[in-house]
Order: structure tokens, then C-alpha cells, then sequence
């Protein structure tokens, strides 16, 4: 028989908010905001005494609790032991750590022989089904979980983080930040993993949230400084040496362009970030493609720089979507193509004649934009300047703009109204990266700081409600890309001035003048 959980008594919610009426009327900004505090403290714990007195209504309720118990037991592959109640707290949104006793099931021990062995397994010795089927895990509610995973991934740090839920009324620590941003971002990208896999299992469907759309896909890496503690013996402080090497984060970024080919201002983008490998990157770009339907979208444009890493795995990642070569459009970045001629350009000149270099590359990177044949004028003339002691360096720039002389073809790409910046890739891996977790004198535990990029990844794409629906549910809702109202856009975009610029980055980017 299941038991039924009891709970201290809750009183009436809200019932000391009209005693706030009796206070004196403030005269001053500094009595004013006073009041404004006590009365915001105070809604918060009679919201959460409110919260309270639905989580005992929920106990309380006995076809509830044994279909919670069901529900759990049909999970787990193993039979699953009723071991009574057990008293918990539940960190609810207003800060309040509500206590309460709930059903608690435990796997059931293997029968073997010899002296009993107590040991919790990877997810841990057993769950509490009643919690659970609300949705609160790690021993915080559901609305208490997307607060401190936002703002652990938010805010510029930890410690700015607590100091911003503290003033909410949230007080926790660092590690309890941590863990529930972490256990947050695993299932999620468990999900994610799922889903893909999925779709790379099954046949291409007919339809998908990509089909009749111009997309821009743009791949770019960033750089981050990770912490790899040595074995063996300590130091004479107790701690274990370590290694801080870089490590190369990979940012996604698939966007939706109107007829003008700029970015949709109605449209979220969708941004997505592994410390992986190049194969494990592309493998996750070709999952989304086939997941959302790539292969029915009305235009497809490839944009990155000349990383070989890329190209040499995009046709593969092609087709893996089935997407049909007349609807595919790869593209050389301008920018990064006019910084490698700047490169190559400069050592031809000695540092006395900087403006007759200045003047001669101004006049290829004129070329290579604005003319058709533009990528063949360029070959020419560094052939013409080639010299004994450049030569080699002059053949090596000759073979990068030959091998990509069909991803230059920026007249063209005019023409047909598609961008030839990779600035939405530039703009998001700055605002995802650099900004969190790039500062001076941080290293990461690898685990940790690409499951903080996912999450950081979501919100930035003004996604963050489908990841916290997602990991609540337990079910992998395809991402949309219907237009929005700007109320819409507004509201789910984070708004710090950091993003002021950010549509006109991406659509327009400006490199600064190499002379």
C-alpha cells in the first residue's frame, strides 16, 4: 500500500500582506525604497507559502501519489522498493527551504552471495516519485532551477551570480549553484543527443521547421583555458599540480535570412557549443540539419573562415542531410579571405613604403569584392609580385585562393542577396565564449565548462524556456523558427548593452582597417 505523505500544516497564504496598509506613508527615496524591500521580501515568502500549501494538497492526494509511484516504477529496469517517506527540503522560488516528507523508492538489492555490499549507483541509490512528477529535482522546484542556472551562466561570475539571487532572496552557495546549473545541461544535451541520433537513424522526412526558409550556417572556434590536475604526489600545500591548456570550443550558429539576405529579426536563431573534436562538431551539425529538415529549406549558405577542419568535412556533412547541391551555397568569409591577402601582401614591401602597400592592397581587396573574376585578378598579380625570397609564401596564398575560388564569388553572391560575413558566428562566440568564460586567470574543468557553454548557448539565442520545458518534460520539442512579434523578441532576448549591436554585427560586420 502506498503511503500517503504528511506535512507540517500550511497557514492561509497571504495573510499578513494587508497588515503592510498600516505602515506610515513614506516621505523620503530612502523610506520609500525601505518599504519597497519589505514589501518585496515579503510577497516572495507569502508566494512561496502559497507554493507550500499546493506541494501538501499534491501529497495529500492519493491517486496522484500512486500514480507518480507507477510512473516510477515503469521506469527503472530494476523492481523499485516503497522505503516509506522521507523528510527533504525543497528550495522554492522565493528562497523559503520548505520541509517535507515524500515517498521514496529504492532499487531493490541483487541477490548474491557473500557480506552486503551498500553502494549508491550512477544516478544515484533510489528517487522520489511525488517530486518528480512536479518536476523538482535536486531538491529545487522547477522555476528555482531555471533561476540558478541562468544566472550561473548569466552572470560575469559565480560570486556575481549569489550576489544577484541573494537580492532576490535566494540564498545558496556556490556549489549548489553549480550542481543544479550542471545537472540542468546534461539533461538537456542528453535530449539533444537522443533527438539527433534519431534522426540520423530514421528516413528524411517530407517537412520540417527549416522548409520553404533561406538559412545561413556558420561554424567558428573560440578559445578557453581548461584544468587538467596531475596525478601523484602533492605539494607541500596539500594540492595536487595541474596543467592549464587551451582548448578549442566550437560554436554553431543557424539563423534565418528574409528576401534582402539579412538575418530575420522576427526568427530565433540557434546556437550550440562543443569541446569536442572536428568530426564530433560536424557530426552534431549534420544531426540538426537532418533533425529540422534542411534538405526541404528553400536555400541553404555555408559561411566560416578557411579553417581546413570545415571544409574538408562539409561535404560529408551535405550528404548526411540529403540537402541537393543546387540548393547549397559554401562561401569563404570576405573578411577572413581579405585578412589572409593582407598577410601575404605586407612582407612584399619594406616598412619605408607602408602607403604604396597599403595602396596595392587596397586595390585587391577592391578587386576580389567587386569584380566578377576577382579571385583570378588576385592570383595574377601576387604572381606578378612575386619575388625570390617570397616565393614561397606567395604559392602558398596563390594555392588558398585557387582552392577556394568558388567559395569567392562575392558578385555573385550579391546577386543572388546572400551575405558574405561569417559576423553572426563572430558575435556569438564573443558574447558566449569570450565574455563568461574567457577572463584572465580563469581555468575550467572540462566537463563543467561546456555544459555552462550549452546553457549560455540557449539563452543567448533568446531559447532558454525550451531548454527548461525540455529538461522538465523529459521530451525533445524540435526548436522553432516561426516569426515572432517584437514584444515576443524582446522579452526573450536577454537585453544588457552587450547586446545592443548584436543585429547589426551579424547582418553588416566591420573588420578594422589592416593599415
Amino acid at each position: 500500500m502506498t503511503e500517503v505523505t504528511t506535512v507540517p500544516e500550511v497557514r492561509v497564504p497571504f495573510a499578513s500582506v494587508a497588515a503592510l496598509r498600516d505602515l506610515p506613508t513614506p516621505r523620503s527615496p530612502l523610506e520609500f525604497l525601505e518599504l519597497e524591500q519589505r514589501v518585496q521580501a515579503l510577497a516572495s515568502q507569502e508566494s512561496d507559502t502559497l507554493l507550500g500549501y499546493h506541494l501538501v494538497r499534491a501529497h495529500e492526494d492519493v491517486d496522484f501519489v500512486q500514480e507518480a509511484v507507477r510512473a516510477a516504477r515503469a521506469q527503472y529496469a530494476t523492481p523499485l522498493i516503497h522505503k516509506g517517506g522521507r523528510v527533504l527540503t525543497v528550495l522554492l522560488p522565493g528562497g523559503t527551504r520548505y520541509l517535507v516528507k515524500t515517498p521514496y523508492l529504492r532499487p531493490a538489492p541483487p541477490r548474491q552471495a557473500g557480506r552486503k555490499r551498500r553502494r549508491r549507483g550512477l544516478g544515484g541509490a533510489g528517487c522520489y516519485p511525488v517530486l518528480e512528477a512536479l518536476g523538482i529535482r535536486d531538491r529545487v522546484s522547477p522555476a528555482t532551477r531555471s533561476e540558478l542556472a541562468l544566472y550561473a551562466v548569466q552572470a560575469g561570475s559565480y560570486q556575481e551570480a549569489l550576489v544577484l539571487l541573494s537580492a532576490q532572496g535566494l540564498n545558496v552557495d556556490a556549489s549548489t549553484l553549480l550542481r543544479v546549473a550542471q545537472s540542468t545541461a546534461q539533461a538537456d544535451v542528453a535530449l539533444r543527443d537522443a533527438a539527433l541520433e534519431r534522426a540520423r537513424a530514421v528516413p528524411l522526412g517530407t517537412d520540417g521547421p527549416l522548409a520553404g526558409l533561406r538559412v545561413r550556417i556558420s561554424v567558428d572556434g573560440g578559445r578557453v583555458r581548461t584544468r587538467c590536475p596531475h596525478r601523484g604526489r602533492k605539494t607541500q600545500k596539500g594540492r595536487h599540480r595541474f596543467e592549464t591548456p587551451w582548448r578549442e570550443p566550437r560554436v554553431l550558429v543557424l539563423d534565418i535570412l528574409d528576401d534582402q539576405g539579412r538575418t530575420d529579426p522576427l526568427r530565433l536563431p540557434l546556437y550550440d557549443v562543443l569541446l569536442d573534436d572536428a568530426d564530433a562538431t560536424m557530426a552534431l551539425l549534420s544531426g540538426y540539419l537532418r533533425l529540422l529538415g534542411a534538405a526541404h529549406a528553400r536555400e541553404i549558405v555555408f559561411i566560416a573562415d578557411g579553417a581546413d577542419w570545415i571544409w574538408e568535412r562539409l561535404d560529408g556533412v551535405r550528404q548526411a542531410a540529403q540537402i541537393p547541391p543546387e540548393r547549397w551555397v559554401e562561401v569563404i568569409d570576405f573578411y577572413h579571405a581579405a585578412e589572409h591577402l593582407h598577410h601575404t601582401v605586407q612582407p612584399l614591401w619594406p616598412k619605408s613604403q607602408a602607403a604604396a602597400c597599403a595602396g596595392f592592397y587596397e586595390g585587391l581587396r577592391h578587386d576580389l569584392r567587386n569584380e566578377v573574376d576577382g579571385v583570378d585578378q588576385v592570383i595574377a598579380s601576387l604572381e606578378a609580385r612575386a619575388r625570390k625570397r617570397r616565393t614561397k609564401k606567395i604559392a602558398t596564398a596563390i594555392q588558398y585562393f585557387e582552392k577556394h575560388r568558388q567559395r569567392m564569388a562575392y558578385v555573385d553572391l550579391d546577386r543572388r542577396q546572400l551575405p558574405v560575413g561569417s559576423g553572426a558566428v563572430e558575435s556569438a562566440v564573443r558574447r558566449i565564449i569570450n565574455l563568461r568564460f574567457k577572463a584572465p586567470g580563469t581555468f575550467w574543468d572540462p566537463q563543467t565548462v561546456e555544459d555552462l557553454m550549452h546553457l549560455r548557448a540557449a539563452f543567448k539565442a533568446g531559447r532558454w524556456q525550451e531548454v527548461i520545458q525540455r529538461v522538465l518534460t523529459g521530451q525533445y520539442e524540435l526548436p522553432s523558427f516561426k516569426p515572432l512579434s517584437q514584444a515576443q523578441i524582446r522579452a526573450l532576448l536577454p537585453l544588457d548593452p552587450e547586446e545592443a549591436t548584436a543585429a547589426v554585427d551579424q547582418a553588416n560586420p566591420v573588420p578594422d582597417t589592416p593599415f
